[in-house]
């Protein structure tokens, strides 16, 4: 069974790994951003904390790292780093509609977005 999910980052990308993790059968049980939205909803899910907070959701959820475009990947790996310090396991999400070979390997925290191809 999936374990549900905690998204991590409440942007436009969070939008569209939500409806790719929806169409894969994964229960979303909130979103960690920064202090000042938290309350605020995404497409139906609330920010629940920040990700000084993960440790709190660890035992119980998968985590996905919802970040979007960056100019440097620094800040996407502070906070792999911080969610990985606080036991988090990191969900691989794959839309219902993408396609992913057989003879491909998808890390830890790979999102595949709907109509994606993912060759051997």
């Amino acid at each position: 069974m999936k374990r549900p999910l905690i998204l991590v980052c409440g942007g436009g990308h969070c939008k569209s790994v939500i409806e790719a993790a929806e169409s894969a059968g994964f229960a979303i049980k909130g979103i960690l951003d920064v202090a000042e939205r938290i309350g605020d909803d995404v497409l139906g899910y609330k920010i629940v904390g920040t990700d000084d907070d993960a440790a709190l959701y660890a035992a119980e959820c998968d985590f996905v790292v919802t970040l979007g475009f960056i100019k440097s990947a620094a800040v996407r790996n502070h906070i792999i780093d911080k969610l990985t310090a606080a036991g988090c396991r990191f969900a691989t999400v794959v839309a219902s509609t993408a396609h992913v070979s057989r003879h491909a390997t998808l890390g830890e925290g790979t999102v595949v977005l709907h109509r994606a191809t993912v060759n051997a």
